[in-house]
């Protein structure tokens, strides 16, 4: 049932934030093409708008489905706002950049560091619609988690977030619409197929009060029909998709119109309509061959652990300079002892208290550095996790034993046999080479799990799980060891 939570993030990229909307002209919603090609010649005039203009062609990228191009001009905006010091936009643009990310498959695996940049400033500013959107935004994550795992407590923790969610909505119609509308998903999900109607029907009532749009419509009938397909009421089911089908959409028109393809693909084989489940099947397909998620993921990834890395960087220098304070701090207390002692001196008479004041600043020049070896520990560590990091990063291959170089990116999974090796690729060749298998995982990036004692799978061409095998993206099946557990 992953699809559906598709739905919840197509619909919570219809919600920019309420600065930043500033940015995006009608023409790159209603015709978001013909504006790219208008937007890139543009000339702007400050600073501000060349940073609201990357913005803008970002979001045109998201609209035609091109997340990869997007986030780079999304980086680029926030970079820009940052160097201006506007702290409202550069924390919207954090926000933009997570929802991005979130929208990806697996994107679990990627970090949260925007969110959490967003999510702190929500809680220092205490405003309620930024709240309101970090519980959206946690609660869609759980009901991910719940496809993922099939863990139904997810879904309850879903619905804690979605309904802080609304707590926090303020009056915004819009978030009453979207936080509604992702209840429905999740009670569609628990089979209260009555009650998933019900959210329902309350989000189109706010959207009918003008909160939302087209597109907005389109994911409430997409909704609507799954839920009734779920229901086994297969006719419904057709009727509201071919509803949400009618509708045109300029913005996230591709991944949308996907997912109802699939879904009426799905809907007419199960009342045997062979003719129109071969036409949708078609439609899906060629869709499924356009949009290409796979590269846009490893694209989008590759920006994200790059982003990671910097923010490590910066945790270096601002231990050095730490180390650097404690330099300085360290002179201080030295020539403070020195006064003490000359003191000890002169007063003879006071011997006893200056000797007693000694010893306590012995202690505290121990305490001192012990606390310096604490600090270097922890930058040797953070030096080696950044070493790690950028080897990832860097290193797209590995070198067998017979000098074959194996790239990282097509390497599909590694199975042991006695003493040897058999990799194989995703283009269906294979190299045999003699080697231990827990020798081979310590040279290959965090992707590259042992699943079994026999087979190491790269997590990129997983498809699905269960408790006893991995089914990959070609359709191959890899034993999993009784208690492995996916992290």
């Amino acid at each position: 049932m992953r699809y559906i939570t598709l739905f919840l993030f197509l619909l919570a990229w219809a919600c920019n934030g309420q600065n930043l909307q500033a940015f995006i002209p009608k023409e790159a919603t209603s015709n978001p093409q013909e504006y790219l090609h208008k937007a890139k010649k543009n000339k702007p005039a400050t600073a501000k708008e060349v940073a609201g203009n990357y913005y803008a062609v970002g979001k045109c990228y998201e609209y035609l489905n091109h997340e990869d191009i997007a986030l780079k001009y999304y980086m680029l905006a926030k970079q820009r706002f940052e160097k201006l010091r506007l702290t409202e936009f550069s924390k919207e643009m954090a926000f933009e950049i997570h929802k991005l990310i979130s929208s990806q498959e697996n994107y679990t695996k990627y970090g949260n560091s925007f969110f959490k940049e967003y999510y702190n400033y929500a809680k220092e500013t205490d405003n309620d619609q930024k709240l309101a959107k970090c519980y959206s935004l946690l609660g869609t994550k759980a009901v991910d988690y719940y496809d993922l795992t099939d863990n139904a407590e997810m879904l309850d923790t879903a619905k804690v977030y979605y309904n802080k969610g609304l707590k926090h909505a303020d009056g915004n119609i819009q978030a009453f619409a979207d936080l509604n509308h992702n209840l429905a998903v999740v009670e569609t999900k628990l089979g209260n197929f009555k009650t998933s109607r019900s959210y329902l029907d309350k989000s189109r009532k706010y959207l009918d009060l003008g909160a939302g749009n087209d597109f907005d419509l389109c994911c409430n009938y997409c909704v609507y029909g799954v839920c009734y397909f779920f229901e086994q009421n297969y006719p419904e089911a057709i009727k509201w998709l071919k509803k949400a089908e009618a509708i045109q959409i300029p913005k996230y028109k591709a991944k949308t119109t996907r997912l109802i393809y699939k879904k009426l693909m799905e809907s007419y084989d199960a009342v045997n309509d062979q003719p129109n489940r071969r036409k949708y099947q078609k439609l899906y397909l060629d869709l499924e061959k356009q949009i290409n998620d796979e590269e846009q993921n490893i694209a989008i990834h590759d920006i994200d652990v790059k982003y990671e890395v910097k923010q490590k960087d910066r945790q270096i220098s601002l231990l050095s300079g730490i180390k650097e304070r404690f330099e300085r701090h360290r002179i201080i207390f030295s020539t403070l002892l020195f006064l003490v002692f000359l003191l000890a001196l002169y007063s003879f008479i006071r011997w006893k208290k200056v000797d007693y004041n000694k010893k306590k600043l012995e202690a505290e020049k121990q305490t001192v550095q012990a606390e310096k070896a604490q600090i270097e520990e922890q930058h040797t560590k953070t030096v080696e996790e950044l070493e790690k990091v950028k080897n990832i990063v860097i290193q797209d291959y590995i070198t067998l034993k017979d000098k074959t170089k194996i790239y990282l990116n097509d390497l599909m999974y590694v199975k042991a046999e006695d003493h040897y090796l058999h990799a194989f690729s995703k283009d269906g060749k294979k190299h045999f080479v003699r080697g231990k298998l827990s020798q081979l995982s310590s040279e290959l990036p965090p992707n590259f799990v042992k699943c079994h004692r026999s087979y190491i799978v790269n997590t990129n061409y997983i498809q699905a799980t269960n408790s006893s095998t991995v089914i990959l993206k070609n359709k191959e099946e890899i034993p999993v060891s009784r208690g492995f557990k996916w992290n």
